[in-house]
């Protein structure tokens, strides 16, 4: 909304109009071109983003691998004294872990030029998910973490690298953005020819004008940015690898979660059984 005034016009009647609509026709050009404008130097910081990302992780990688190798040797070594070899085991299984994190940036640089390629195998997402909850249940003793599931085992098809990595994403976010004390509760339902993982964390929620953007790539919520240090990738990157299988990752409603607080829900097609078509056309 705008106003535009001239002062001396003769025969203003007719001279107005065409002024003013030249005034707003120059205006939204400028618009339009600076807005063009930012859109060509975001996408530039994007390529320039993910090169630098690319370039730092391979880098990181060899050294890194040197480091496991040597510490593991290092605890292999007879004659170490206890309060050694405990620094050899804490250099081996914290060196192992930056690799895993050098892995993921990878894995990151490449979901951002959509070069995801999962290589698929029959994997049983239960047991997946069981053994990270465990390790989450060890790492973070603050939080009460309970997992539930109405299924033994389901196997789908999944890169099973990919898979246990956007499992690792919802289970950070409900870790980090939960206070000391929360509920985190895991569920893995069977639903006909889908299986879905329900990630559901009490002490935070999001902002209702923020729920539609908490996937997008580098987005972080306000109060996400207050609670703790983060990349805004990480929602960004287990929906990429959830698609990538054909499935999805959603946010639910508290009235779909039927719990106050932030849920997270995975779904992934379950591995057809190629005797189950036999048994249909029979």
């Amino acid at each position: 909304m705008g106003a535009v005034g001239f002062e001396g016009l003769h025969d203003a009647e007719l001279i107005a109009g065409p002024l003013t609509a030249l005034a707003a026709a120059m205006l939204e050009r400028a618009r339009v071109f600076r807005d063009a404008s930012q859109a060509d130097a975001a996408a530039q910081a994007e390529v320039f983003r993910g090169a630098v990302l690319d370039a730092l992780a391979h880098e990181f990688k060899t050294p890194l691998a040197t480091i496991v190798t040597a510490a593991g040797g290092l605890r292999e070594t007879s004659g170490l004294r206890p309060e050694q070899l405990e620094l050899a085991e804490i250099a081996e299984m914290e060196a192992s872990h930056l690799g895993r994190l050098t892995s993921r940036l990878l894995r990151v640089a490449r979901l951002d030029r959509e070069e995801v390629k999962p290589q698929l195998e029959l994997t049983d997402i239960v047991e997946v998910v069981t053994h990270l909850s465990d390790q989450y249940a060890k790492r973070w003793t603050d939080r009460k973490l309970s997992l539930t599931k109405d299924v033994a085992s389901a196997e789908v098809l999944a890169d099973a690298e990919l898979l246990r990595l956007a499992v690792r994403q919802l289970l950070d976010n409900a870790c980090k953005y939960s206070h000391s004390g929360s509920a985190i509760k895991i569920a893995i339902e069977s639903q006909q020819e889908f299986v879905a993982l329900r990630v559901w964390n009490s002490g935070s929620v999001i902002a209702s004008n923020e729920r539609n953007r908490v996937f997008e790539r580098f987005y972080r919520g306000t109060e996400a940015r207050q609670v703790t240090p983060g990349s805004g990738l990480g929602l960004y990157v287990a929906r990429k690898i959830a698609q990538a299988h054909g499935g999805n990752l959603d946010l639910e409603t508290d009235a779909a979660s039927n719990l106050d607080g932030t849920s997270f829900r995975l779904v992934m097609p379950i591995a057809r059984n190629d005797s189950d078509d036999v048994g249909k056309t029979a």
